[in-house]
């Protein structure tokens, strides 16, 4: 009887979760860390091991049709490590907040380029589009996490401004940021914690004035935190989807020791996310909803996937004739994943 409700249980999954294309590729970059759609044939992706913005087709999948620098803006000036972490993003009308990691190196090195929320602007004319900086990015968001001493975040963070040791590492117990959403009304967006997950639950944190802290550069106000049980995953992607009316998460380990998984929540705290899809072959790492339509559009972090290549094509030595996507020298070479799923 168990086994037969659990098989009635995945086909009904299977019914609502309608997988309607394969894998599709984008090139250009690796790791698809942030995406927004801002038409139904039009995605700004970023990639957290540069600083640029990149503006694909759908349609037309392949290089980007255009790309758009952020160091100056960003007043990134670390030659040695200059990537910001873009890690999320989530639009408000023309307006996209995005936030970094405000996460250390893999040894816990503390690297100021990592530390920003920002906003861009866009608008569309005779069919291209433009994009804007807005306000000034913010740098104190870290200093507010540390004092909100109900976060208890301080032994994640460490010392500001100075190098820890391995323990304070993204994949240890160092703070790592990957999620980025808004409420309905665009007032409020909360931050979603890749690591940590205390008591085995996901951190959703308000941020109550994004706004005046983009463009009036107000100290960060956040609010009462929200726990989820993405069974013991953090987040690496969370937004709201209007058509749906309610929030969907891509919950991932803090370590990648377990496979990802897509989740739904109604955004009421005292109700369990729901469990919609595992991902055993794909390392999805950003969400981008459409407007007035069922779709998920699902992007993969595909920086580690091995391409065979000569010595000459990559920037690392070769194990067993094989070199990591993000190591590839020629960037039309790199490339990430991207699937389309109906949700009904």
């Amino acid at each position: 009887m168990i086994r037969l409700l659990l098989g009635l249980f995945f086909f009904l999954i299977n019914m609502s979760l309608n997988l309607f294309s394969n894998s599709e590729y984008y090139y250009g970059a690796c790791d698809a860390s942030a995406t927004v759609l801002l038409d139904e044939n039009t995605i700004l992706v970023a990639d957290d091991e540069d600083n640029l913005l990149r503006l694909y087709s759908i349609k037309r999948k392949g290089l980007p049709i255009k790309t758009f620098p952020l160091n100056k803006f960003l007043g990134v000036t670390n030659s040695s490590h200059p990537e910001a972490d873009i890690e999320a993003c989530t639009r408000v009308g023309n307006l996209i907040y995005w936030i970094t990691s405000h996460g250390r190196s893999k040894k816990g090195k503390w690297r100021n380029s990592r530390y920003r929320l920002f906003a861009t602007e866009f608008k569309k004319e005779n069919g291209d589009y433009f994009f804007l900086p807005r306000g000034r990015p913010c740098v104190n968001l870290i200093d507010a996490l540390i004092e909100y001493k109900h976060l208890g975040l301080k032994k994640n963070i460490g010392q500001v401004g100075k190098n820890g040791d391995i323990f304070l590492a993204p994949k240890e117990n160092g703070l790592n940021i990957e999620g980025l959403t808004s409420s309905p009304d665009g007032k409020i967006i909360y931050i979603g914690l890749r690591n940590p997950v205390p008591n085995n639950k996901a951190l959703l944190i308000p941020l109550t004035n994004a706004e005046d802290v983009i463009l009036k550069s107000a100290k960060p106000l956040l609010g009462d935190p929200i726990y989820l049980n993405l069974d013991k995953r953090g987040i690496r992607s969370v937004e709201y989807s209007a058509f749906h009316n309610k929030y969907f998460i891509i919950g991932g380990p803090i370590d990648n020791e377990m496979q990802s998984a897509l989740y739904s929540w109604s955004g009421d705290k005292e109700l369990l996310p729901k469990l919609l899809k595992l991902f055993p072959d794909m390392n999805p790492e950003a969400i981008a909803v459409q407007d007035n339509s069922a779709k998920l559009h699902l992007f993969s972090d595909d920086g580690n996937v091995k391409y065979k290549v000569s010595q000459e094509e990559t920037n690392e030595k070769l194990s067993n004739g094989f070199s990591s996507c993000k190591s590839l020298k020629n960037s039309n070479k790199k490339r990430f994943r991207s699937i389309t799923i109906n949700i009904n």
